[in-house]
């Protein structure tokens, strides 16, 4: 690996693979993708049932892109051959493209520290020693951050993203915090293994008459599912459950409280469906973002940080104004972004990136994703 660089990409899931196939698009530039652990490894901690919510299809000789594609004429559903892939399946997607584009991934890297340089640039403090590079992508995903202390006693519960498998979850009864993609999911495979499960949730994120993106509002994927949970029966929703505290009990078991004043005793820990934490991580580098008073990173038009020159973010985690890119099929339009301002930078041929050649629309769009028309 190159100890002085144009560009470190840090993270090597579809952000940080799909901004470096935008990279390649650029004669004679120099970088490296960093991954602190092997491609894909947000999808390989999915619990193992978990699916992808946006379905894979093969639509690319009609010049529409799989939903889930980070190029423009690959398929995860071709690849899989699943519609709605497991983690380990999309992981595996990742590392094709990654080893079939010759992809310059260096795996087992954690960067430690970055610290930007006076005159330009950065220094990455890394595992594998001291880096420097002119310009850093940020693309380290949310998964693997996820929002471990939404209130007191969160410690004694389980969160979604800490569960390998939901077999290991025997006993008859569970409850379930958060009505979302991660607490529906939670609750719909619990009840497969023949469980009953109480969802306590603020409000229904699946009401027909709400918004339609997906952002904002549950999945039909999701929605199918969670209807077929309630005919069997054993699926009880509570509405208006804020919770604010979970204790142990003196006789065994927990004890939820809602703000209202309600509370549920349950014998085994609650499973937290409470998602991940605001900007994911480029928390791990919070002092070089501006962060907004909702707790999002505020970005220039070209997804760089409004601090520190030379620097982007990449991901779930983008936002511009009303606009949410937390899909693939949603943040996979900023890639040609990000690699266009740094080509030009660089003063590379950006010929194949301003052209807009791709199965998905011009790159860095700039409209796309308005009232979800993506």
């Amino acid at each position: 690996m190159r100890k002085e660089t144009d560009v470190i990409i840090v993270g090597a899931g579809p952000a940080g693979i799909g901004v470096a196939l935008a990279f390649e698009k650029l004669p004679g530039i120099k970088y490296a993708i960093l991954e602190s652990h092997q491609v894909g490894e947000s999808f390989r901690r999915w619990p193992a049932q978990t699916r992808f919510i946006t379905p894979s299809f093969h639509s690319n000789p009609f010049g529409l892109a799989d939903l889930n594609a980070v190029s423009e004429f690959s398929s995860p559903a071709i690849f899989a051959g699943a519609e709605h892939l497991s983690g380990e399946q999309y992981a595996n997607y990742l590392l094709f493209i990654a080893r079939q584009h010759a992809l310059p991934v260096v795996s087992g890297c954690r960067v430690q520290q970055v610290t930007p340089v006076k005159e330009g640039g950065f220094v990455l403090t890394s595992e594998q020693g001291e880096l420097h590079t002119r310009f850093l992508v940020w693309a380290t995903g949310e998964y693997q951050f996820p929002e471990l202390a939404p209130f007191p006693g969160a410690q004694w519960c389980c969160h979604y993203a800490q569960v390998p498998g939901w077999q290991r979850f025997e006993a008859p009864d569970y409850t379930v915090i958060g009505g979302y993609e991660s607490g529906i999911d939670a609750a719909v495979n619990l009840i497969k293994l023949g469980r009953r499960v109480r969802l306590l949730t603020r409000k229904s994120t699946w009401d027909p008459l709400g918004p339609y993106d997906p952002s904002l509002s549950l999945s039909p994927y999701s929605r199918e599912r969670l209807y077929a949970a309630v005919d069997t029966g054993r699926l009880d929703i509570v509405f208006g459950a804020d919770i604010v505290q979970v204790e142990t009990r003196r006789a065994g078991g927990y004890r939820i409280h809602a703000a209202d004043g309600r509370y549920w005793d349950d014998a085994q820990a609650p499973i937290l469906g409470t998602g991940f934490r605001k900007g994911g991580g480029a928390q791990q580098i919070a002092e070089l973002w501006q962060w907004t008073a909702e707790g999002r990173i505020a970005l220039t038009d070209n997804d760089e940080s409004t601090v520190v020159p030379g620097l982007f973010l990449a991901g779930p985690q983008v936002r511009h104004h009303d606009r949410i890119y937390c899909f693939i099929y949603k943040f996979r339009q900023r890639f040609g972004v990000i690699g266009l301002s740094i080509g030009q930078r660089l003063g590379l041929d950006t010929e194949a990136l301003e052209s807009g050649s791709g199965a998905w629309g011009p790159f860095g769009n700039s409209d796309c994703c308005e009232g979800c028309q993506c």
